[in-house]
């Protein structure tokens, strides 16, 4: 018979941080596909114009830096010491903010 709901045999789980074992696979072939070819990468990437180029700089990037997390920032604003400057300029941030 199987585990009881809720128990598990790997109680710690995967550790942080810990790759899948696919997107490891997937990462060091595409490592590797890269450093075989690069010289025709960087040639390619040369012909390139515009939002292409910018799109396939950005593509790359996820290869190479770690991804962002969301970070959640709390905090207070004592209005009454801020200066005026300050106010406008989070004032302006708020009003124009895209959406």
């Amino acid at each position: 018979m199987g585990l009881k709901r809720g128990m598990t045999n790997n109680p710690r789980g995967k550790p942080p941080g810990t790759l899948n074992k696919l997107s490891r696979d997937m990462k060091q072939t595409i490592h590797e596909f890269l450093t075989e070819n690069w010289d025709e990468v960087v040639i390619e990437f040369h012909k390139l114009k515009g939002k292409d180029k910018l799109n396939f700089y950005k593509d790359m990037m996820q290869y190479d830096l770690p991804k962002m997390q969301a970070m959640a920032v709390s905090g207070e604003l004592n209005f009454k010491e801020m200066p005026e400057e300050a106010i406008d300029r989070i004032a302006d941030k708020l009003i124009n903010r895209k959406r």
